[in-house]
């Protein structure tokens, strides 16, 4: 009866352990699909609000080149009268006039068109709508086709998420106000990202800031950057290199 009641307690443990592991993996997929289905819908929204933008800029360019004809008009009856004077003058204020129909900020990702990933390239559009309506000043460069990084999708995400946040969140309080954003894909297949953006103070102490609860900020839980260097121990094809001088922080991310 005592090993009857033995066997009865381990099958009932085992039986309690597989379910607690079905669970677990089921909650684990099913956040998993929830996640993913955020990053879709976040995805469709940043495509077509820089399908939007493309449309309004596109339309301003084509009545620019509507008005093109008249002002050429007007340019060459200065040059015929020899007016130097109001010939500079015009075309001071022709550069000023063209500057703000055509909206040259577009120039600025026009590079995005080589991120090949979907998830990384809607992330990138969400950020640059971000650092324009905060009025940040951007660079992003990306000359080579990115057609895969080495890294799982949602890791990558949430990596490049929290650094170019922290970046705003820091450029934002700067005076100069500047985020440079450079991507490519060096001859050995290995891709590198170099994030470098303003901050209004210098940091002290760069290693303390990868330790769990560290921040600057008095409302902040310090968790970020925390994330950043378990998502570099996860991976050992991963490197990240913090270095700040002159008001600048330079993240540098090698993905081999």
């Amino acid at each position: 009866m005592f090993d009857t009641f033995i066997n009865g307690v381990l099958i009932f443990v085992i039986i309690e352990f597989l379910i607690m592991l079905g669970l677990f993996i089921y909650l684990n997929l099913r956040s998993r699909q929830r996640y993913e289905s955020k990053l879709e819908k976040q995805q469709l929204d940043n495509l077509q609000t820089y399908t939007k933008q493309l449309e309004q800029n596109q339309l301003k360019l084509r009545k620019f080149k509507h008005d093109y004809k008249n002002i050429l008009l007007s340019i060459t009856e200065l040059a015929k009268e020899g007016d130097n004077e109001g010939l500079i003058l015009y075309l001071s204020k022709l550069k000023l006039y063209s500057d703000s129909e055509l909206q040259q900020h577009t120039d600025d990702y026009q590079d995005i068109q080589n991120i090949k990933d979907t998830h990384v390239k809607s992330l990138l559009l969400n950020k640059f709508f971000t650092m324009e309506q905060s009025q940040i000043h951007y660079h992003f460069e990306c000359k080579t086709p990115i057609n895969q990084i080495n890294l799982n999708i949602i890791d990558i995400v949430r990596l490049l998420s929290i650094l170019l946040d922290n970046a705003i969140e820091e450029a934002g309080e700067s005076s100069e106000k500047n985020i440079d954003i450079l991507i490519y894909k060096n001859v050995d297949n290995t891709t590198e990202i170099t994030l470098t953006n303003t901050v209004a103070h210098s940091a002290s102490n760069i290693n303390q800031l990868t330790k769990i609860g560290f921040s600057s900020k008095s409302n902040h839980s310090g968790l970020g950057l925390s994330i950043v260097e378990d998502l570099k121990q996860k991976y050992p094809n991963l490197f990240i290199h913090f270095s700040s001088n002159n008001y600048q922080f330079t993240t540098q991310i090698i993905i081999n």
